[in-house]
Parts: C-alpha cells; sequence; structure tokens
C-alpha cells in the first residue's frame, strides 16, 4: 500500500481507540491487514505475474535499488499524505492531534522498519530480529501487477475516503 493510505487509515484508528498508545499499536497491525488487500504500490513495478497475495515473497526482492520512477512516486505519495494531513489537523480539535500521529506512525512503522529500499535490507542483514520481521511482513503482501494498477489504487481510494470521512466527522 502506499503511505498515505497506510498513514490515513492509521491516523483514523489512533481517533476510534481513544488512546495514543493502542492506536500505534492497532496502527501497526492494521498495516499488515491493509496489505493483505490488492493494491498498488512501487513494488507492481517488480513483480511479472499476479500472485494472490504475495504471499511469502516481497517485489522488492526482484529489483535492483531505488530508482527514479520509485523516487518520483514516493514524492508524490508524501505530497498527498501531507496535504490529507494538513487538512485532517485543521478539522479535528487539537486534543485528538497525538491520537492522529501516534496511529499514523503505527500504521508506517511497519514499512519504515520491514520495507524501505534505502535501508530494510541492510539492516536486516545485520539484525537477526530485523530480518525475521522483514520476511513475516513481506508474508501479507498483495502487490496487484502494474498493468493492473487501477483495482489497486481503488481499494485505496476507498480505504482512504472512508477514513478521512472518519476523521472529519
Amino acid at each position: 500500500m502506499l503511505f498515505t493510505t497506510h498513514s490515513i487509515v492509521g491516523a483514523a484508528v489512533g481517533v476510534a481507540t481513544g488512546n495514543p498508545a493502542l492506536g500505534f499499536a492497532i496502527g501497526f497491525l492494521s498495516h499488515h491487514v491493509l496489505d493483505s488487500i490488492p493494491h498498488f504500490d512501487q513494488g507492481s513495478f517488480y513483480i511479472s505475474r499476479q500472485r494472490a497475495p504475495y504471499l511469502g515473497k516481497f517485489a522488492e526482492s526482484e529489483r535492483d535499488g531505488f530508482n527514479g520512477r520509485d523516487w518520483v512516486m514516493l514524492i508524490i505519495d508524501m505530497f498527498l499524505a501531507i496535504t490529507a494531513f494538513s487538512l485532517i489537523l485543521f478539522l479535528n480539535p487539537q486534543k485528538s492531534w497525538l491520537l492522529i500521529l501516534a496511529g499514523a506512525l503505527g500504521g508506517l512503522m511497519p514499512d519504515i522498519i520491514g520495507s524501505s529500499p534505502l535501508w530494510s535490507k541492510k539492516m536486516a542483514e545485520k539484525i537477526k530480529l530485523a530480518g525475521v520481521y522483514r520476511k513475516f511482513h513481506s508474508f501479507f503482501h498483495w502487490t496487484v501487477v502494474s498493468r493492473k494498477f487501477y483495482w489497486g489504487l481503488v481499494t485505496q481510494a476507498i480505504l482512504i475516503a472512508g477514513s478521512i470521512l472518519f476523521l472529519i466527522k
């Protein structure tokens, strides 16, 4: 899933729990649930055939490095997330900001730890537990192939829209 989806759904989870620590923890767990839903992300360009889900093998293993297209996608994704978060924070009372941010951070943490092409592979080689988690995290991915990207974007648009509606209620 994209950064935007994980962070906004995580933010909604944080608010729904009413507790920052619980929001972070359930946001973290929600990441794996979301990854098991068909989705489009950078990995879509690195798988050759559809698998449902992409169990046990993360698409990143089929690429070598982080290319220009990946950077453009990441920058656009981060811009969309920041824009959405600005709206969400503006429309919510300051007392709920910690819940929003804790849930969002929990929702993003699995990708930060387990699938960042910038450091996750190196960290997994040096820290055994990080390697175990990386394999665990990759087990859940149902990444759609790039030629079917629209299916993966529709699922994320529904999740984002529902979460934003909940957050700005």
